[in-house]
Parts: structure tokens; C-alpha cells; sequence
């Protein structure tokens, strides 16, 4: 049997080997064997069938199989024996921030209500005075009021038309009087003064007045004195 020493290119022989460069030529060399002992079982098949004996039908021979194992060097990287592979696992962890947005802002409270000012009502205006009391008119001669009132109402009722009355008036020092055109006393004018607003009075003075315009025959100052 044949004996090939294999020697590692870029090494010299005797030189000690690695041992990945001692596992390579392991695997050569058993690689070679099986190629060798293929070899020798395929030749010692075909002389079989070739010394067959006399007169014995030789029967058809199978095609002869060729078999060849190939074995790839092993590799730099292989790791020696007894060392565990280590495999490293990378997770990546992705983490979702959500940013939630701030509350909008309150609104701004009501301004409060303004007070209107209330203008204080304006003072009522003071009532006029109280008009002078009229008492009813009296019949003719039947007059009893005291004051100016009930003598200018009685006169206006029952004197002579066209006389013009003064109550207070002057009278020249009487109670009451009743000129027509008198100088110095009532020029150019028919006048009843009244001085002492009693009921006689002005009632002689109405009476009177018909006398002095020639429309009556009445005494003069027909009442009396007050």
C-alpha cells in the first residue's frame, strides 16, 4: 500500500503543525483512503467476471459503479474542539412618546356690571297758592262775607255796568265810595273804591251805583253803615 506524506504549503517537512492545518490533513488523507479502497473493490468485481468457468452461462455483467468522495478542506474558521459557539441577540426596543397638549387656557372672568348712576328724582314743584275762597253769591241784599273777594264777586253781580273796582281802594277816608268822574278823586272813569271790605259797605256802594247813573230811586247807601 502506497504511503504519501502530505507537507502543508509555505511549511517545511518535520516542521510542527497547527492544529487546524492537522485537522485539514486528517480529513486529505482520509479522503485519499476511500478513493483507494474504491478502487481496489472495482478491480477485484471485473476479474470475477472474467474467470468464469468453462460452460457456465455467463450472466449480464451490472455496469460498474464509480464512486468518489470529495471532502472540502475544512476551514480557518472552524473552531478547535471543545470551544461552545456563542450567538449574540440584538433587541431593539422602540418606545412611542405621545405628548398629550395642554389644556387651552380659561377664559377670562366677566368684567362685573358697571352701576349706572341714578339721578336723584328732581323736587317736586311747590303747589301755587291756594286761591282766595269765592263763597257763593248771595242774593241781592242778603250779602253777610267779610273781604275783598266777596265784595269785588257781589259788585261785578249787582252794580251798574261800565264802573271799574278797587278793593283795598282808597276812599277818601270812608268805608267804601262811588265816583264818576270827579277830579281829583276819579278822572274821566266810573270807580267803586272799597276801603273796609264789609258786607254793608259794598253792598251800598252796588245800590249807589244805579242812583248816580239816573237808573234807580234808591236812598243812598240803602245797608247802613258796617
Amino acid at each position: 500500500m502506497l504511503e504519501k506524506r502530505l507537507v502543508p504549503h509555505g511549511r517545511r517537512a518535520g516542521a510542527p503543525l497547527g492544529r487546524v492545518a492537522w485537522l485539514r490533513a486528517v480529513a486529505i488523507s482520509f479522503a485519499i483512503g476511500g478513493v483507494m479502497v474504491g478502487g481496489i473493490a472495482a478491480t477485484a468485481v471485473a476479474s470475477g467476471a472474467t474467470a468464469a468457468p468453462p460452460g457456465s452461462t455467463a450472466a449480464p455483467s451490472a455496469p460498474a459503479t464509480t464512486t468518489t468522495t470529495s471532502t472540502a478542506p475544512a476551514s480557518d474558521d472552524v473552531p478547535p474542539p471543545g470551544t461552545v459557539a456563542t450567538t449574540t441577540t440584538t433587541t431593539t426596543t422602540t418606545t412611542t412618546t405621545t405628548t398629550v397638549p395642554p389644556a387651552p387656557p380659561a377664559p377670562p372672568a366677566p368684567a362685573p356690571p358697571v352701576a349706572t348712576p341714578v339721578s336723584a328724582p328732581a323736587p317736586a314743584p311747590a303747589p301755587p297758592p291756594p286761591a282766595p275762597t269765592v263763597p257763593a253769591l248771595p242774593a241781592r241784599g242778603e250779602a253777610t262775607a267779610y273781604g275783598c273777594a266777596a265784595a269785588l264777586a257781589y259788585l261785578t253781580a249787582y252794580s251798574a255796568p261800565g264802573f271799574t273796582f278797587e278793593c283795598p281802594g282808597y276812599a277818601l277816608g270812608h268805608e267804601a265810595m262811588t265816583c264818576i268822574n270827579e277830579p281829583g278823586a276819579c278822572p274821566g272813569e266810573s270807580l267803586i273804591a272799597i276801603a273796609d271790605p264789609c258786607a254793608h259797605a259794598y253792598m251800598n256802594e252796588a245800590s249807589n251805583s244805579w242812583v248816580l247813573t239816573g237808573q234807580s230811586s234808591a236812598p243812598i247807601d240803602p245797608y247802613g253803615a258796617c
